[in-house]
């Protein structure tokens, strides 16, 4: 039988009071394993369940058990090697996740979600500054101009009047209570559309793909509107 090593997040610098949750995925052990200089969470499994809401539940609890890590790089659900081939998957990523775990070091994810409301005659693609985009996407400006925050994801999501959006801003831990009141003039003016900040979270979506090229020439990319990525963020 071939086992997999289950893979839920590479973290730096585990408070000393951490301990993993009583089970993971499959109800099988979490260990935190070194390995080529980085700490991996994973589980012993000898199959991958499929997605489930059960099992995402169960991988999101394993890394949210990890937020107080000096830095964390969150693994997608799903991510699994099978067990001789840990060493080598993390020799061939090890210099992207490095550069992930620097970027992301002392930050957390804030989620800011935009919720349209049924409105009697509202219309959905507003003229601004003569030009027309939908009213989600004029919002989502204003609230990363007021985030004062360099790294940000915009996301979209459904079609006509079941459209959402979120915001997705990278705040070192410390910062959040600021950052909080600083967008909170947009959320508390906006019309039509409701403004709800979430979180903080693991950053999911500041984690590369990996097996993309790592770009240590390069600083971290800025905040971009992008279509919305696969994300379970309850």
């Amino acid at each position: 039988m071939v086992m997999h090593d289950y893979l839920y997040a590479v973290v730096d610098r585990l408070p000393g009071a951490w301990r993993p949750p009583s089970s993971g995925l499959s109800g099988a052990p979490v260990e935190a394993q070194s390995t080529a200089g980085l700490v991996i969470l994973r589980s012993r499994l000898s199959v991958v369940p499929p997605a489930t809401p059960k099992t995402l539940a169960a991988h999101d609890d394993v890394v949210a058990s990890a937020m107080d890590a000096d830095a964390m790089v969150p693994l997608r659900f799903g991510t699994a090697v099978s067990a001789p081939e840990l060493d080598r998957w993390l020799v061939t990523h090890g210099l992207l996740l490095r550069a992930t775990l620097a970027a992301l070091r002392g930050c957390v994810e804030m989620d800011v979600k935009l919720l349209r409301l049924e409105l009697a005659g509202a219309s959905a693609e507003p003229e601004l500054d003569g030009r027309r985009g939908t009213s989600l996407e004029v919002l989502g400006e204003r609230l990363v101009a007021r985030a004062g925050v360099d790294n940000w994801r915009y996301r979209v999501q459904g079609r006509g009047s079941n459209v959402s959006a979120s915001v997705a801003f990278l705040v070192p831990r410390a910062e959040v209570p600021d950052f909080l009141t600083r967008i909170a003039p947009i959320a508390s003016r906006a019309t039509g559309t409701a403004v709800v900040p979430t979180g903080p979270w693991p950053a999911y979506s500041f984690v590369p793909p990996l097996g993309s090229p790592p770009r240590a020439d390069r600083p971290a990319r800025p905040g971009a509107f992008e279509p919305l990525a696969h994300r379970r963020v309850s």
